[in-house]
C-alpha cells in the first residue's frame, strides 16, 4: 500500500514536471512580450495613444510680400481653405469619397488620386483633398461636420499677384516641391507638399520669402470630433522684399506689348537697377496659386508662342543693326576709327565675291561714323568688319558682355552667342570664312544676344564704361542675407572720345532725321539705335508671307551726357525697328520723364503748344 502511494506520487511528479517546462516557456514569452511593449516600444505606443486624443494641425506661414521700389504691393497673400481628411478618424472610406463627389462635385478619380499620393505618409498625417475651396464648399463641410468629423478645413494663405500678368516673368509663381528638388535639397527645409517658388523672384529668393509654419494642438474624441484647444504656436510670416521695378513704367511696358510677341527692358545704366522687364505673351501666376489644372498647364507649355519664357533673358536673337554700336566701339578700341575713318556708300558693294546692299538703294555718300550710325549704313560697317576681322570683333563684343551671362538675379538666363573661328571649329568642325564676318558686322549670321545683354552693352557705352550687374532686388527685410548688399560697380575700359562720338551718332539717329526718329521727344536728349534683324532670306520671305517679317529692335538711353534711363524694345516679326520698336521706346521715355522730371516735361509741352 505504501509502495503504491509512493509510485502514484512519483507519477504525479513526473506529470507536473512534464507541464512545468511549457508553462515556464509560456511565462517567459509573455514576460518578453511585456518587456517589448512596455520598455522597448513603450514610447511609441504612448505616442499612438496620445494621437488618438491629441491632434496636431499645421498652421501654414504666409510668404513675405513683394513690392515695387516705391513700396507698392505687387505680391501678397489672401486667405483660403484647404479641405483635408484625417484617415485615423475615417470609419467608411467609400462614404467619405462619396461625400466629396456628391457634395463638392469632385470626380472619384481625382479624390482617389489624392489618397494614392499620400500612401507613403503617416496614418496621422492629414491628406489635402481639395485646395482653395470655394465659400460654398466651406459652408457644406461646416454643415456636415458632425457626420464627417474626419473632413476638416485648414486655413492656408494663398499667393495673390495683384496685377495678374503684369511683370509675371519677373515675379514668378509657386508650385509644389518636386521629388527631385527634395532629393537635391534645392529648397532647404521644404517637405513633401510644400509650395516653393518655381520661377522668377519667387524662386531666387524663396528662402527669404518663406516663413516658419506654426502648429495647433486640439483634443478630439474617439470619432475625431474636436473637443478642446490645447496649445498653439503661431506661424511666422516670411520676410518681405522690395524690387527695383517701378510699377508705373512696368505697366506701360506691359501694355505696349499687348497683342505682340516680344520683350522690353528698362534699366538705370548707372547701377543696373531694372525699372521694368516685360515679356509677351505672358501668363497669370494667380492660376498657380490654387493649383493649376492639367489642361491649363498643357495649354501653357504647348502654346507655340511660349508664354512661360522670359524673352528678355531666356531667348536670344540676331541683334541686327543694334550691333553696329558694338562694332563702332570695337573700331575705336582696335585703333581703326581713331583715324577718322570715312567710307563711301553707293548703295551696294562687293566683298569676297559677294554683292551686299545697303538699306538705301541710292547710297548714303561719303560717311563718318556719326552719320553711319544715324543712317544705319550697312556699307560703312561691312568695311569696318573687314578691317577688324572676326577675332577682334568677338573680343570686343565679349568685353561688352555679349555671349556671357549678365548675372541678373532671375533664373534661366541664356548666354547668347558671339561666333569665332574657334567656336565654329569646335561645334561644326569647319573653318571660318571671311564672308561670314561681313554678316556678323551688321548683327546677322550666327551672332545672337538677349535683349538684356544688348541693353547692357549699349548702357556701358552711354556711361563711359560703367558695367554693373543687372538686378531686380532693391532691398530685403532679411538682414542676414547678402541680397541687401549693393551690387559692386564694375567698370570696363572704353575710350572717352570713342564713346562720345558713338553717343553723337545715336543722338543724331533720334533727333536728326535718322532711323530712330520715331523715338524723339522734342527738348529731350534721347539717344538710340534701331535694328531690323532678318529672319529668313528674301526668297523665303516671299513664300512665307505670314510669319516672315523681320524682328524689330530699338535700344537707347537718355540723357546724352548724363544717362539715367536705358531702354530696349524687341518685337518678334515686327518689321522695321524704326516703325515697330522706336515709338514704344518713345512712350517709355515720356512716361519716365513725366514722372521724374515733371517740370521739364511741362515746360516742353508748353513750348510745343506755343509753337503750334
Amino acid at each position: 500500500m505504501v509502495l503504491q502511494q509512493e509510485s502514484n506520487r512519483q507519477l504525479i511528479q513526473q506529470r507536473l514536471n512534464f507541464f512545468r517546462i511549457p508553462v515556464l516557456l509560456i511565462f517567459f514569452i509573455l514576460a518578453a512580450r511585456l518587456w517589448q511593449l512596455q520598455i522597448i516600444q513603450g514610447s511609441e505606443y504612448a505616442a499612438k495613444a496620445e494621437r488618438n486624443r491629441i491632434r496636431s494641425t499645421e498652421l501654414v506661414a504666409p510668404r513675405g510680400t513683394i513690392t515695387d521700389r516705391y513700396n507698392v504691393p505687387l505680391v501678397d497673400n489672401r486667405p483660403s481653405f484647404n479641405v483635408i481628411v484625417y484617415r485615423e478618424s475615417m470609419k467608411d472610406r467609400a462614404a467619405t469619397i462619396r461625400f466629396f463627389t456628391e457634395k463638392l462635385g469632385m470626380k472619384t478619380k481625382e479624390v482617389e488620386k489624392q489618397f494614392q499620393r499620400s500612401k507613403s505618409l503617416s496614418l496621422y498625417h492629414p491628406i489635402v483633398i481639395k485646395e482653395d475651396a470655394s465659400m460654398e464648399d466651406v459652408s457644406i463641410i461646416e454643415a456636415h461636420q458632425a457626420d464627417y468629423p474626419e473632413i476638416q478645413l485648414r486655413l492656408e494663405p494663398r499667393r495673390l499677384y495683384r496685377y495678374g500678368r503684369l511683370a509675371a516673368h519677373v515675379l514668378g509663381y509657386l508650385g509644389e516641391v518636386t521629388e527631385t528638388e527634395l532629393t537635391e535639397n534645392i529648397f532647404p527645409g521644404a517637405t513633401s507638399g510644400s509650395l516653393v517658388g518655381q520661377s522668377g523672384v519667387e524662386r531666387i529668393y524663396n528662402q527669404i520669402l518663406t516663413g516658419q509654419d506654426g502648429e495647433r494642438q486640439v483634443l478630439v474624441d474617439s470619432r475625431g470630433r474636436i473637443k478642446d484647444m490645447l496649445e498653439e504656436k503661431s506661424a511666422v510670416i516670411g520676410k518681405g522684399i522690395k524690387l527695383t521695378l517701378d510699377l508705373d513704367i512696368q505697366t506701360i511696358a506691359d501694355k505696349a506689348l499687348d497683342d505682340k510677341v516680344g520683350a522690353i527692358v528698362v534699366m538705370d545704366p548707372r547701377n543696373g537697377e531694372i525699372l521694368a522687364m516685360a515679356s509677351s505673351p505672358s501668363y497669370d501666376p494667380n492660376a498657380f496659386s490654387g493649383g493649376i489644372s492639367e489642361d491649363a498647364w498643357n495649354a501653357l507649355i504647348n502654346n507655340p508662342d511660349h508664354p512661360m519664357q522670359n524673352r528678355a533673358i531666356q531667348n536670344s536673337y540676331s541683334p541686327g543693326s543694334l550691333f553696329k554700336v558694338v562694332m563702332a566701339n570695337a573700331g575705336f578700341e582696335a585703333g581703326i576709327l581713331n583715324k577718322d575713318m570715312r567710307v563711301t556708300c553707293k548703295g551696294s558693294a562687293v566683298y569676297y565675291n559677294r554683292t551686299v546692299h545697303c538699306a538705301s538703294k541710292q547710297g548714303h555718300g561719303t560717311l563718318r561714323l556719326e552719320d553711319a550710325i544715324a543712317k544705319s549704313c550697312n556699307i560703312f560697317f561691312y568695311e569696318l568688319g573687314k578691317r577688324l576681322e572676326i577675332a577682334r570683333i568677338a573680343k570686343y563684343a565679349r568685353a561688352l558682355g555679349l555671349g556671357e551671362l549678365s548675372g541678373i538675379d532671375l533664373p534661366g538666363e541664356k548666354s547668347g552667342l558671339v561666333p569665332s573661328p574657334e567656336w565654329k571649329e569646335r561645334t561644326r568642325g569647319e573653318k571660318w570664312y571671311a564672308g561670314e564676318t561681313i554678316s556678323v558686322s551688321i548683327g546677322q549670321g550666327a551672332l545672337s544676344t538677349t535683349p538684356l545683354q544688348i541693353l547692357r552693352a549699349i548702357s556701358a557705352i552711354a556711361t563711359g564704361g560703367q558695367f554693373p550687374t543687372p538686378h531686380v532686388l532693391l532691398r530685403s527685410e532679411d538682414r542676414t542675407d547678402n541680397a541687401d548688399a549693393t551690387s559692386p560697380l564694375r567698370t570696363i575700359p572704353i575710350q572717352e572720345e570713342g564713346a562720345r562720338r558713338i553717343r553723337e551718332g545715336m543722338w543724331a539717329s533720334v533727333n536728326d532725321s535718322g532711323t530712330s526718329h520715331n523715338a524723339a521727344i522734342p527738348g529731350l536728349d534721347i539717344c538710340g539705335k534701331t535694328g531690323t534683324a532678318q529672319v529668313v532670306s528674301g526668297q523665303k520671305k516671299h513664300q512665307l508671307q505670314e510669319d516672315a517679317e523681320d524682328h524689330s529692335w530699338f535700344a537707347g538711353f537718355a540723357n546724352k551726357n548724363n544717362p539715367e534711363i536705358a531702354v530696349v524694345v524687341f518685337i518678334e516679326h515686327g518689321g522695321k525697328g524704326g516703325i515697330a520698336a522706336a515709338p514704344i521706346a518713345r512712350e517709355i521715355f515720356g512716361a519716365y520723364f513725366s514722372k521724374h522730371r515733371p517740370k521739364v516735361m511741362m515746360h516742353l509741352t508748353q513750348a510745343l503748344n506755343t509753337n503750334d
